[in-house]
């Protein structure tokens, strides 16, 4: 065979840099270089045999079993037992000979008169057209048979302990431990690649090996779907009831695949350069070797590897072939569920309704450079998975904020409640997220799987409670809202840290809202228009600043410019007499504003109507507070509603009299709005 002859495995040439690759030293020397890597290795793996005193063997140096065929010739030999079983030459050899062939036997059954002709002259034994038909059959299967044997048990690189390979193998392993650790990932890599050729399974080296491989693990794949190919797997090195040569088989098969999952990473996060097939065959070689490893892998890594394959689906294969991101998503739960019972932290959302949905139908892309984003903490640099569970968070995040700062309200949700809810479940489901996200600092190692290493994203959570805090009291629950004020009062340190003004906005606008809408005003009317005012100079710096296309960035600008004016509508309204006593003087008869509290209105309201021009559903909430301007600056109510009600119709169309805009102005608005716009007055 070809994959057979060591001279093959040697013209696959590391890369330049590589000139003194132990590979061509002796097994036994090992360089300064490696022994400086022993402090790299994860506590989960075992002992690498580089650190050990132990000698060598010599029985394992030259044992057969380390030799595994090499994909083209697994590829060659698939195709030479498909043209046996479609040519059939037993049967032609019988043909040729004067005996019955398989056809032969069929037309006797079907067309005895026919047969009795052409059988006569010949002097062939009456057990021969019943005896040979199976026989034939029987060959092929055997055939097959003995070549499965050959590509799974006999074909399979088995690296035994102490052997040479495996010393070479943990050489270039624990030195791709420490290139990760140093964010040297091209070195790392090239250690991957060389660690890789150390277990009998180099990387493909030209456009007719990357074939013969990707097609050889879509073959493989297909017939460890069919359990055939992992039952053989299984027995890899040998058909006899070795247990130690097994357990060595399946230990290979894991270090094999966990090198290959990290050379997929590194080639999502654009750490290695290759094809997007390139990655398929990564992506697949890692799948199926994880396979066969059985028990060796755990669930978390194996639900990683079925995961990562997904997302291969979705970044490389065309959009008609997405459909088996669901199977591999459904095949990574259903490993998880099927022995522990339990999915690992980071990867529940996957299960969620809505983290499922936006993994699959969702428009996002993985980008090589770390996401640094206002609204959640980057995880791992070398995990494409973290960086998906980001966007994801970030998405709830701004679901939650469409649905409190621009709720919709319909005959079926009264007072906008259904809204509400549905943002306090996202809000939920971003708390969970967050609680699991994958912590930057996590370790880097090979063996170690990102599913179960977590942390917490404390700036989504602080996103997610001020948040909450907003909605609460849209829905009067403020015993709710108390108690996420001392979440939202300590702003966190990535947050504190950052040169974009929108986070301080945010806190002063929350705590301009508090002292003028929570039970406890504690805060004097000067002292709360203090605060509003520090709030408002955030607020116009950020929508000075913000860069074009950030919804979640308007989205969250609209509800804090909202916020701010709401909380000026209130202390404005502090101001008016008792209501008996304005209704006995008179409609109009309400305390003006004064010039200062008008002039930071009206500056809160024009950054309000900038952001308007980009930020459509913004205009609602313009008409609503521009009604209550004209109401501060002493104009007539009822001329105020009738012009608020017509500006309404004529933006959202007709839907009854007055219907829209007293849904807007009551049910869907701030509960503390001024009294002379609420419905019937």
């Amino acid at each position: 065979m070809e994959g057979m002859k060591p001279e093959v495995v040697d013209t696959l040439s590391p890369p330049p840099s590589d000139a003194g690759s132990p590979s061509q030293s002796s097994p036994l020397s090992l360089g300064g270089r490696s022994s400086g890597s022993g402090g790299s290795g994860s506590d989960s793996e075992p002992d690498s045999p580089v650190f050990e005193d132990s000698q060598v063997k010599p029985e394992q140096l030259l044992s057969p079993h380390g030799r595994g065929m090499l994909d083209r010739s697994r590829l060659a030999l698939c195709t030479l037992v498909f043209l046996c079983l479609s040519c059939n030459p037993l049967a032609s050899l019988l043909a040729s000979r004067g005996l019955p062939t398989p056809s032969d036997a069929s037309s006797t059954y079907y067309r005895p008169g026919r047969s009795v002709l052409g059988t006569e002259g010949r002097d062939g034994p009456g057990w021969a057209p019943w005896l040979l038909p199976p026989l034939v059959w029987l060959t092929n299967g055997l055939l097959v048979l003995v070549f499965l044997a050959l590509l799974f048990v006999y074909g399979e690189p088995v690296t035994r302990p102490h052997s040479g390979p495996a010393v070479h193998f943990w050489r270039h392993r624990k030195q791709a431990d420490l290139d990760l650790a140093r964010g040297d990932f091209a070195q790392a890599a090239q250690q991957l690649w060389l660690a890789l050729r150390a277990l009998g399974r180099p990387l493909p080296t030209s456009h007719l090996d990357l074939a013969c491989s990707l097609l050889w693990n879509l073959i493989r794949h297909l017939l460890q779907r069919l359990w055939v190919g992992r039952w053989l797997a299984g027995r890899a090195g040998g058909l006899q009831r070795d247990c130690a040569l097994q357990a060595d088989a399946r230990t290979s098969a894991r270090d094999a695949a966990l090198a290959f999952h990290k050379l997929h990473q590194l080639h999502t996060m654009g750490k290695y350069t290759g094809g997007h097939l390139a990655a398929v065959n990564l992506a697949l070689s890692a799948l199926n070797l994880a396979e066969c490893a059985g028990d060796a892998v755990s669930l978390a890594t194996l639900a990683e590897i079925y995961v990562a394959v997904a997302l291969r689906v979705k970044t490389s294969l065309p959009r008609a072939l997405h459909f088996l991101t669901r199977f591999f998503l459904s095949s990574a739960r259903q490993a998880c569920l099927a022995q522990s019972g339990s999915v690992p932290l980071a990867m529940q959302w996957l299960c969620h309704p809505v983290g499922h949905r936006f993994f699959v139908d969702g428009d996002w892309a993985v980008c090589s450079a770390p996401r640094e984003s206002l609204y959640s903490l980057a995880g791992n640099p070398v995990d494409p998975l973290a960086q998906v569970t980001q966007l994801f968070r970030e998405h709830l995040l701004e679901r939650a904020l469409n649905c409190v700062a621009q709720p919709s309200p319909s005959p079926g949700s009264a007072d906008g409640d259904r809204e509400f809810s549905d943002a306090l479940g996202y809000l939920q489901l971003l708390n969970s997220c967050s609680d699991a996200a994958g912590a930057p600092a996590c370790s880097f190692s090979i063996s170690s799987s990102m599913a179960t290493a977590t942390g917490t994203d404390p700036v989504a959570k602080w996103w997610a409670s001020l948040t909450a805090v907003v909605t609460h009291w849209l829905r009067r629950d403020e015993e709710a809202a108390e108690r996420l004020y001392p979440l939202v009062e300590h702003l966190p340190r990535a947050l504190q840290e950052s040169e974009r003004p929108l986070p301080r906005a945010a806190l002063h606008s929350f705590k301009a809202a508090r002292a003028v809408l929570g039970r406890r005003k504690a805060e004097s009317g000067p002292a709360s228009l203090a605060i509003c005012e520090k709030a408002s100079g955030y607020l116009q710096d950020s929508l000075a600043t913000t860069p074009a296309g950030g919804s979640i960035d308007k989205a969250m600008q609209l509800l804090l410019c909202d916020l701010l004016l709401v909380a000026r509508t209130s202390l404005w309204r502090r101001q008016q007499p008792p209501a008996p006593t304005q209704a006995s003087q008179g409609p109009g008869t309400g305390a003006q504003a004064s010039a200062l509290e008008l002039r930071g209105f009206q500056r809160d309201l024009s950054g309000l109507r900038r952001l308007a021009q980009s930020f459509r559903p913004a205009m609602r909430r313009v008409f609503l507070h521009e009604a209550t301007a004209r109401l501060m600056a002493g104009a007539s109510p009822t001329r105020t509603h009738q012009l608020l009600d017509r500006s309404l119709r004529r933006r959202t169309g007709p839907c009854g009299k007055g219907e829209r805009g007293t849904a807007l102005v009551g049910g869907g608005s701030w509960p503390r709005l001024p009294s002379p716009l609420r419905p019937g007055v």
